[in-house]
């Protein structure tokens, strides 16, 4: 693909000219851009407030996660998870 076929189908995309595009700088990318990892999905446990991962829960009409830590079992609704802001460590268990 050629620069002149990139301004133009981004011109008609946007409704700017060929020179206001062209001003912008649009190219194509010469390597793969980078491979983005799956989002970790977080509940916190309502007992102790661990986070706790959201891929590990029940499946079903009820939806039930289990923490580990309280050893318990608890109902959660999908508006409690939430994607993690980094990287996560595990919490030391409950002695």
């Amino acid at each position: 693909m050629f620069r002149s076929e990139i301004e133009r189908a981004v011109s008609r995309a946007t409704g700017e000219s060929r020179r206001t595009i062209r001003t912008y700088g649009f190219s194509l990318l010469s390597e793969e851009p980078e491979s983005f990892d799956d989002p970790l999905l977080l509940l916190d446990c309502p007992g102790c407030g661990a986070s706790l991962d959201a891929a590990k829960v029940s499946t079903g009409v009820l939806r039930f996660v289990e923490c580990t830590r309280c050893d318990a079992v608890f109902p959660f609704t999908a508006d409690e998870i939430y994607v993690a802001d980094g990287s996560t460590t595990a919490l030391a268990a409950c002695g």
